[in-house]
Protein backbone atom coordinates (compact mmCIF):
# COMPACT_ATOMS: atom_id res chain seq x y z
CA UNK A 1 0.00 0.00 0.00
CA UNK A 2 1.39 3.41 -0.96
CA UNK A 3 1.40 6.22 1.57
CA UNK A 4 1.68 9.96 1.13
CA UNK A 5 3.86 12.07 3.42
CA UNK A 6 0.88 14.22 4.42
CA UNK A 7 -0.88 11.04 5.59
CA UNK A 8 2.15 9.62 7.43
CA UNK A 9 3.20 12.63 9.51
CA UNK A 10 -0.03 12.86 11.59
CA UNK A 11 0.33 9.16 12.45
CA UNK A 12 3.85 9.52 13.88
CA UNK A 13 4.47 9.31 17.62
CA UNK A 14 5.42 12.55 19.40
CA UNK A 15 9.01 11.42 19.92
CA UNK A 16 9.40 10.54 16.23
CA UNK A 17 8.03 13.96 15.26
CA UNK A 18 10.63 15.61 17.50
CA UNK A 19 13.41 13.54 15.91
CA UNK A 20 12.12 14.45 12.46
CA UNK A 21 11.99 18.14 13.37
CA UNK A 22 15.55 18.07 14.77
CA UNK A 23 16.82 16.32 11.66
CA UNK A 24 15.16 18.90 9.39
CA UNK A 25 16.61 21.74 11.45
CA UNK A 26 20.09 20.24 11.01
CA UNK A 27 19.74 19.96 7.25
CA UNK A 28 17.76 16.74 7.02
CA UNK A 29 20.73 14.44 6.45
CA UNK A 30 19.02 11.36 7.91
CA UNK A 31 15.87 11.97 5.89
CA UNK A 32 17.90 12.57 2.74
CA UNK A 33 19.78 9.30 3.27
CA UNK A 34 16.52 7.40 3.88
CA UNK A 35 14.91 8.87 0.77
CA UNK A 36 18.00 8.17 -1.37
CA UNK A 37 18.15 4.54 -0.24
CA UNK A 38 14.42 4.05 -0.83
CA UNK A 39 14.68 5.56 -4.32
CA UNK A 40 17.55 3.20 -5.17
CA UNK A 41 15.49 0.22 -4.06
CA UNK A 42 12.47 1.39 -6.09
CA UNK A 43 14.69 1.84 -9.17
CA UNK A 44 16.04 -1.67 -8.76
CA UNK A 45 12.47 -3.04 -8.78
CA UNK A 46 12.04 -1.82 -12.35
CA UNK A 47 15.05 -3.76 -13.53
CA UNK A 48 13.95 -7.15 -12.18
CA UNK A 49 11.27 -7.94 -14.76
CA UNK A 50 10.79 -7.19 -18.45
CA UNK A 51 8.19 -4.46 -19.02
CA UNK A 52 6.68 -6.40 -21.96
CA UNK A 53 6.79 -10.13 -21.23
CA UNK A 54 7.35 -9.94 -17.44
CA UNK A 55 10.16 -12.51 -17.57
CA UNK A 56 12.85 -12.19 -14.93
CA UNK A 57 15.87 -10.23 -16.12
CA UNK A 58 19.41 -11.37 -15.42
CA UNK A 59 21.23 -8.19 -14.35
CA UNK A 60 24.57 -9.52 -15.65
CA UNK A 61 23.29 -10.34 -19.13
CA UNK A 62 24.59 -8.11 -21.95
CA UNK A 63 21.26 -8.58 -23.79
CA UNK A 64 19.16 -6.48 -21.40
CA UNK A 65 18.02 -2.95 -22.13
CA UNK A 66 16.69 -0.14 -19.98
CA UNK A 67 14.76 2.78 -21.40
CA UNK A 68 14.38 6.09 -19.58
CA UNK A 69 11.56 8.16 -21.05
CA UNK A 70 9.05 10.91 -20.29
CA UNK A 71 9.28 14.62 -19.55
CA UNK A 72 12.26 15.81 -17.51
CA UNK A 73 10.17 16.27 -14.36
CA UNK A 74 8.39 12.89 -14.57
CA UNK A 75 10.81 10.30 -15.92
CA UNK A 76 9.79 6.67 -16.22
CA UNK A 77 12.07 3.68 -16.47
CA UNK A 78 11.39 0.36 -18.20
CA UNK A 79 13.68 -2.64 -18.55
CA UNK A 80 13.57 -5.30 -21.26
CA UNK A 81 14.92 -8.84 -21.49
CA UNK A 82 15.87 -8.49 -25.16
CA UNK A 83 15.80 -6.35 -28.24
CA UNK A 84 12.50 -7.84 -29.44
CA UNK A 85 10.67 -6.69 -26.30
CA UNK A 86 12.26 -3.24 -26.54
CA UNK A 87 11.18 -2.92 -30.19
CA UNK A 88 7.64 -4.06 -29.33
CA UNK A 89 7.44 -1.46 -26.54
CA UNK A 90 8.71 1.37 -28.76
CA UNK A 91 6.36 0.44 -31.62
CA UNK A 92 3.41 0.56 -29.22
CA UNK A 93 4.55 3.98 -28.01
CA UNK A 94 4.59 5.16 -31.63
CA UNK A 95 1.06 3.85 -32.21
CA UNK A 96 -0.22 5.62 -29.10
CA UNK A 97 1.42 8.88 -30.16
CA UNK A 98 -0.05 8.63 -33.67
CA UNK A 99 -3.55 8.00 -32.27
CA UNK A 100 -3.27 11.10 -30.12
CA UNK A 101 -2.37 13.22 -33.14
CA UNK A 102 -5.54 12.14 -34.96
Amino acid sequence: MAYKVKDLVPGLEYEDLLKLKRDLEKGGLHIKKLVDETLKEKEKEHTKYCAVCMSEIDPRSPNTYTLLFGPHDFKKKASFCGLDCLEYFVSNLRRIKEKRKK
